[in-house]
């Protein structure tokens, strides 16, 4: 397991400040310590700067400019059908879109108390592609990454916001049975024995010896114990059956997808609620049991860790173990909600079949 791990190399002794001697300065301490509580947990504190927008909208349709609140949305206000729109929008997280009902296109401005510098940003907002099941289109844009709270590691800092382009990922994690008709595809000498945890009581994909076939007790369940390069090769799988590039994402795909339209803290929103995904329950969950995030993804708080294609970079010069291992993100089953954070990374050696940790897909836009 992985989680024992995370939760020593952040935990940190605390220190009990002394009683006060009257109930006045007692309230007053309280007062004090909850207003430096809230401002801690609250995403992207307002300041009072101002960034430049330029919005481009090729399709001339009516835009939306959406509001981020904690947990929800303000109302929209209308832009109007304009080919270009020029903005001057203050510290907020925002998104555009060519619906009044749904926000699209994530527009995060970060206050300067997280070094962010105001600058002139260029967003375009064009109509999603026609829809793939199983998939959820992400839109080109700007996004947050990194740790808005302030509660993170090093390795969670500094506070950016990188752009991307469009892409699709799968609505849910890998499941035991798309698994199991992969295995079933591929010719009995292409199946490396390290992809799978395949004698682990925690692996659920089996090979029957009599017929040669694998098959699962646990269809929905995500697959878990599966290498990094396990998950690698279901990827080029899936891209050989397809015509179409399929891949882990990155960690910043990953984070951009799971922060949604609206830039969350996780998936389902800013505030930590266990019961809205599938973190501390101790066991795994057959996908797509929970409401999904803004971008229609399910799962991306909890359940299983995902691999992502890229080694981990600690951002230290001096890391010993640069190189080493891959990057996880999501958190899983076993973690409470800081370790659950879409900001949160993880490392593991590729070669490790975790009991937590799963994938899911990206597949390229042509």
């Amino acid at each position: 397991m992985i989680a024992a791990g995370i939760a020593e190399q952040t935990r940190h002794p605390v220190r009990r400040g002394a009683v006060t001697r009257s109930p006045r300065r007692r309230l007053g301490a309280l007062a004090a310590a909850t207003a430096v509580l809230a401002a801690a947990c609250s995403p992207l504190p307002h300041a009072a700067t101002a960034t430049e927008v330029v919005v481009c909208n090729p399709t001339g349709g009516a835009l939306w400019l959406h509001t981020a609140a904690r947990d929800g949305w303000g109302a929209p206000r209308a832009l109007g059908r304009a080919r270009t729109h020029a903005l001057r929008l203050p510290t907020g997280r925002y998104a555009l879109s060519l619906s009044r009902a749904r926000a699209q296109v994530p527009l995060p401005i970060l206050p300067t108390e997280l070094g962010y510098e105001p600058q002139r940003l260029e967003v375009t907002v064009t109509a999603p592609p026609a829809a793939l099941p199983g998939w959820c289109w992400i839109p080109s844009g700007p996004f947050v990454r990194g740790d808005t709270l302030g509660v993170g590691q090093e390795d969670e800092r500094p506070v950016r916001t990188p752009g991307s382009d469009g892409f699709w990922l799968a609505a849910h994690e890998t499941t035991n049975a798309q698994y199991a008709q992969f295995l079933n595809a591929l010719p009995a000498a292409r199946v490396d024995p390290g992809w799978l945890d395949f004698g682990g009581s925690k692996c659920r994909v089996h090979r029957d010896e009599q017929n040669g076939r694998y098959g699962t007790d646990a269809p929905e369940l995500p697959v878990v114990t599966v290498s990094a390069a396990g998950a690698d090769a279901y990827c080029s799988w899936r891209s050989e059956v397809t015509g179409a590039l399929h891949r882990l994402p990155s960690e910043a795909e990953w984070e951009k997808a799971a922060r949604g339209p609206g830039s969350r803290v996780y998936a389902y929103g800013d505030t930590c609620a266990t019961r809205a995904a599938n973190q501390e329950s101790g066991a795994l969950a057959a996908v797509g049991g929970y409401t999904p995030n803004g971008f229609g993804l399910y799962d991306m708080t909890g359940n299983a860790f995902e691999w992502t294609r890229d080694v981990y970079v600690s951002g230290r010069l001096d890391d010993p173990d640069a190189g080493r291992f891959r990057a996880l993100r999501g958190g899983s089953f076993l973690l409470d909600g800081i370790f659950c954070r879409n900001a949160m990374r993880m490392r593991l050696r590729p070669t490790v079949r975790a009991d937590d940790v799963g994938f899911r897909v990206l597949r390229e836009a042509p």
